[in-house]
């Protein structure tokens, strides 16, 4: 470690003081940043979700938990089917994710390889209105309708996510799991159990972020999905941006608050890590 670095900054030579002071200064503005277009918007939601009447004051005029309760049937039948189609959607994801980066590894750059990875990533570089309009246009109409039922929403916003899922499992084939591999293959092992015991669990960190991606892209869809989804089908952003239609700016923030820790909570379970219990001595 550096000595100059463990100094008080008044002992520092000027040059090294003004370098630690415009490092911190950069720090403070991108924490400040951070704060003001991600914190603060949560926090307001937050405040509006619980006040009982917002307008023209810099706070609310008073708390209230009135639109929680206001709060009926179908709001929580929204909020039910956002969350089964993120774990839905995040489930598929990663499983096809996982499996065409293991099905790529080493030829996602030429040949045939090559024509699969771009088409996996093309959803990144279409606006997922036209994706949305693309699909239903595709599968409204026999052998394969999908228009009338929930499984087009799914299926718009697999493609959506696909990508991230693709990309996160692809980042987690280092050159040290193919060593592994080879080396349980060498031994002997079938190609289910280096599968089923050395490389998933050496993806596991990667499975698990692109379960946490997916399902969060899954929550937040909106434009692919006011393009596809049926008649009786709402999820809570398509009930929230109906509501600001509307100008139910705080019922819409009740609303997305149970979202929110909805999400969050699901969110801490598939990050929780197993405790692995500690060797006795």
């Amino acid at each position: 470690m550096d000595r100059l670095s463990t100094l008080p900054i008044k002992q520092l030579p000027a040059s090294r003081r003004w370098a630690r002071i415009a490092g911190a200064s950069l720090t403070l503005c991108a924490a400040l940043v951070g704060i003001w277009l991600f914190v603060l918007p949560v926090a307001v939601v937050a405040l509006s979700s619980v006040a009982a009447h917002w307008s023209g004051t810099l706070l609310p005029d008073g708390l209230s938990l009135h639109w929680f309760e206001r709060l009926d049937g179908s709001d929580f039948a929204a909020l039910a089917t956002s969350l089964e189609i993120g774990v839905g959607v995040a489930l598929a994801g990663t499983a096809l994710g996982v499996w065409l980066a293991l099905a790529l590894e080493g030829h996602e750059r030429r040949g045939l390889g090559a024509v699969i990875d771009t088409i996996a990533m093309m959803p990144n570089g279409v606006p997922s209105v036209v994706l949305g309009l693309a699909v239903l246009i595709a599968y409204h109409k026999p052998p394969v309708d999908l228009s009338s039922s929930a499984l087009i929403v799914i299926l718009v916003q697999l493609a959506l996510v696909l990508p991230f899922c693709y990309r996160t499992a692809a980042s987690a084939l280092r050159p040290e799991l193919t060593i592994l591999r080879e080396a349980a293959q060498s031994l002997g092992a079938p190609p289910a159990m280096v599968l089923a015991r050395v490389v998933l669990p050496q993806m596991l960190p990667a499975i698990r972020a692109s379960l946490a991606l997916g399902f969060a892209l899954s929550l937040g869809e909106l434009g692919a999905t006011l393009t596809v989804y049926p008649p009786g089908f709402a999820t809570v952003p398509i009930v929230v941006i109906g509501q600001v239609e509307r100008g139910y700016y705080l019922p819409a923030s009740a609303l997305s608050l149970l979202l929110l820790l909805a999400s969050l909570a699901a969110l801490l379970a598939i990050a929780a890590r197993e405790r692995r219990p500690r060797p006795q001595r």
